[in-house]
């Protein structure tokens, strides 16, 4: 029973180190709020899929990457067709950094995935 439960720790330990972060929303604008209530996304091998859960039709929403080890990197994943409510859509994410002063584009090869973290950056309502 003891080595059963220390497989469990080491396999539980083994799963959270490949795991990336996501960001919590920091805003107090309750309108922002009310916008991304119910919104959800998953990033896996460098596409993030979200789904609008929430109660609003949306026409941007913008999700960013950063890195805990290199602070250079960044992504982001740009939803600009609009996303109805209800609906899910992917996106590729773009990563990017800074050498010698010029921004370059990374191959997704290049990028330590399980050291990213993730967050929403902007989400505008749609105009109907």
């Amino acid at each position: 029973m003891k080595a059963l439960f220390i497989i469990l720790i080491a396999l539980g330990m083994s799963v959270s180190v490949y795991a990336q972060t996501y960001k919590p929303v920091t805003s107090k604008n309750k309108t922002y709020l009310a916008t991304i209530k119910g919104l959800t996304y998953t990033y896996k091998n460098g596409v993030i899929a979200l789904k609008n859960g929430g109660r609003y039709d949306l026409g941007t929403v913008s999700i960013t990457a950063t890195s805990k080890t290199d602070p250079e990197l960044f992504g982001i994943a740009l939803f600009e067709d609009g996303l109805d409510k209800g609906s899910e859509l992917k996106a590729e994410v773009y990563f990017t950094t800074v050498k010698d002063a010029k921004t370059m584009e990374i191959p997704l090869n290049n990028i330590d995935q399980k050291n990213l973290v993730f967050a929403f950056d902007k989400a505008i309502r749609a105009q109907r």
